[in-house]
């Protein structure tokens, strides 16, 4: 009797951990698909964050190619472009034209990677279910097409300044070709709350074009040629590069929707000179300027000046209570809920750039010292600092 107990516990959980039919048919097409001698896709992806005062969505393209587990991923947006490569023992990344690249090892015990539309992060797969099997409707193509819907289980982290953010769970919506193991689409729906209020996280991927069974250039899923450097952080852009390498260039565009939900895009604001203040709430020198800044922005604000506060890489349960405690008359926006481009995405605090009514790159400064400088460049363009 004691066997049969032990035999019947051991039933019991191997039942428990026994894969669904749409576990199952997930590894089945991840298998199909790593036989393949080569897949290219390229994906539209659609981003929005539902907000309690409003939206924001964001779009890019992700191009996509694979041969066995080796894969690599393009993301091309106005951000500029990123490239994820995963050789076989790390994953590595790099943004494109520039001579540096992460590199993070794969753990002996970790599953391999997957590229960024087949990751399905914190799946509930014993709750999945299979909804339906439809023709995928691939020009000269009878493949049919399984819908699958995957619950998320919720999960919780810290960030900067140990602000804790939960996801609450959500699901996600996957139609997935049964003879290729190819994605055609999936949705991602998850409610985060990060302490002070929440949002709403709504992602789509959705195949453009595709071909399978190709062979790649084998090039393309290694480091490329040329005297690439391993940093343990790709360099974020400074005063002293924006100086060198925009100074009396056109500045890069840059389209934000502010905390508040407003719209602001810089090509707009030719015939004002422009200041971008990138801060931080932890940032002391950033605390010393912002009186005068805001000062500033009362005097020239309407007619003569923009000045946009770019907050970088904090939360808005963190900006929203700083705002409270220090608030500001100039428009404020997130670089956590924005795409910013290469030459915007900076690691200095304070760091001030200048742009001219032509909408050409005056200059820029940064550090404690900045603002002196930063009166010289507004004073050359008419603007007096008090």
């Amino acid at each position: 009797m004691r066997y049969l107990g032990v035999l019947g516990l051991l039933f019991s959980t191997l039942h428990a951990f026994a894969q669904t039919p749409p576990a199952a048919l997930w590894d089945e097409l991840k298998d199909k698909r790593e036989k393949s001698p080569g897949i290219h896709q390229e994906f539209d992806l659609s981003q929005t964050y539902i907000f309690a005062h409003g939206r924001r969505s964001l779009e890019e393209r992700l191009v996509m190619d694979s041969a066995g587990k080796l894969w690599r991923e393009k993301s091309v947006s106005g951000s500029g472009n990123e490239i994820t490569l995963f050789d076989g023992d790390s994953l590595l990344t790099m943004q494109e034209g520039e001579d540096e690249f992460t590199k993070t090892k794969r753990r002996a015990n970790d599953d391999d990677p997957a590229p960024s539309p087949y990751r399905v992060q914190y799946a509930d797969w014993q709750k999945a279910v299979e909804l339906e099997r439809r023709p995928c409707g691939l020009p000269g193509s009878d493949h049919a097409c399984a819908v699958l819907d995957v619950p998320l289980k919720p999960w919780i982290q810290s960030t900067t300044g140990n602000s804790i953010v939960k996801n609450l769970g959500g699901s996600e919506r996957m139609v997935i070709d049964t003879q290729t193991g190819l994605l055609l689409s999936v949705r991602t729906i998850q409610d985060i709350d990060h302490g002070s209020g929440g949002y709403t996280v709504d992602r789509t991927y959705m195949l453009r074009r595709f071909a399978y069974g190709v062979a790649l250039d084998a090039g393309l899923l290694k480091l490329p040629s040329g005297d690439m450097r391993e940093v343990k952080e790709l360099s974020r852009w400074n005063a002293a590069r924006i100086k060198k390498e925009l100074a009396g260039n056109p500045a890069p565009d840059l389209a934000l929707t502010d905390i508040h939900g407003k719209p602001l895009k810089l090509s707009d604001a030719k015939g004002k000179t422009v200041l971008l203040d990138f801060w931080t709430t932890w940032c002391p020198p950033c605390r010393a300027d912002s009186p005068a800044l805001d000062k500033l922005y009362q005097k020239y604000g309407q007619q003569d000046l923009l000045i946009v506060g770019i907050s970088v890489s904090e939360e808005r349960a963190t900006v929203e209570k700083f705002l409270s405690e220090h608030p500001h008359s100039f428009p404020v926006a997130l670089t956590t809920e924005n795409a910013m481009p290469r030459a915007y995405r900076i690691g200095a605090f304070p760091t001030y750039i200048v742009i001219n009514r032509d909408g050409t790159v005056a200059s820029a400064v940064e550090g404690e010292k900045g603002f002196a400088d930063l009166r010289k460049l507004l004073k050359k363009a008419g603007l007096e600092v008090d």
